[in-house]
């Protein structure tokens, strides 16, 4: 593993503001041991937040235990919720400390919860350094000569953020209520899936979009399919296809492309059924796009830009 100053970190500038809430937080509890544990759970969560806002992705900080007094009092928990992924926990360390310790409370396995950060608080700096991170833990103390670094946050949550645009993209221009009646009067996947059932559809990182809604082109009614599966490598699965409304064939000039937002065509449907055309395309994070569905000349797209 390599040494703690080549690593991978993030320094995060530690406001009057930051000291503040957690000199408040800190003053509810009658036990100096818990205070300063309080004080500490504290200034890691909103070093992490300020980490997440430099990326642009969202948070919660209402949701997150440092947001709730009884369990702030009750708990010793840092955790930060973060829309579309789950709860990060942040566990402090002081300077020149080795290891890090993970109340058995926070490190038994736990339902939304998707790792560990291990946060440098400096009070005589002002600054908080993000050290490392952990998905699973299976133990009470982390060394840090052996913590892996922040890399792995960072993919996670720039994925976060890529899905968070993505939902708020279907919510702006594809209606939700038209999308899951259409889903629920199907009961199936995409025609070209091999498993015919809908997928539980949950806000864990991986899990898949999927949306639907009615197009029309020359007077007749299709149904047009997306589903949009991230992956941790940092790519997403994109699956698209076009279904007629009643179950008619497809008319032959009709025609499915994926395109940057520069118009350069990145796949043509190569997939067609008798009522059914679609394409399949993997998508590097960040990777803007359209999709374009075309009969003769009337043209229906769907963009959707991470700029």
């Amino acid at each position: 593993m390599m040494p703690l100053a080549e690593r991978l970190t993030f320094t995060v500038p530690l406001s009057g503001a930051d000291f503040k809430l957690a000199q408040k937080f800190s003053s509810e509890q009658k036990n100096s041991d818990k205070s300063q544990q309080v004080f500490l759970n504290t200034l890691a969560v909103l070093a992490v937040n300020f980490y997440c806002q430099c990326l642009k992705v969202e948070t919660n900080l209402e949701e997150s235990t440092i947001g709730h007094y009884n369990q702030r009092i009750l708990m010793d928990s840092a955790d930060l919720k973060i829309d579309v992924l789950g709860k990060l926990e942040c566990r402090p360390v002081l300077p020149n400390e080795n290891i890090c310790y993970v109340p058995s409370e926070v490190w038994s396995d736990r339902v939304g919860y998707v790792g560990y950060v291990v946060v440098e608080i400096d009070e005589e700096a002002k600054k908080a350094i993000l050290v490392g991170f952990v998905e699973q833990i299976e133990t009470d103390e982390l060394l840090l000569a052996q913590l892996p670094d922040i890399d792995n946050l960072v993919d996670l949550l720039l994925l976060a953020k890529n899905k968070q645009l993505l939902e708020r993209t279907f919510a702006k221009n594809w209606d939700e209520h038209e999308s899951a009646k259409i889903l629920n009067a199907k009961q199936q996947n995409f025609v070209c899936l091999d498993d015919p059932a809908l997928p539980t559809i949950d806000k864990s990182i991986t899990s898949p979009l999927y949306k639907a809604k009615y197009i029309t082109l020359r007077r007749r009614t299709f149904i047009l399919f997306v589903r949009i599966t991230p992956e941790k490598e940092g790519k997403f699965q994109l699956l698209v296809e076009v279904q007629s409304y009643r179950g008619e064939r497809i008319p032959s000039d009709l025609n499915l492309k994926l395109l940057s937002l520069s118009d350069q065509t990145l796949k043509a449907n190569l997939t067609k059924g008798g009522d059914y055309i679609s394409l399949e395309y993997t998508l590097q994070l960040g990777e803007s796009f359209q999709i374009q569905v075309k009969r003769a000349e009337e043209i229906h797209t769907e963009q959707f830009s991470f700029d």
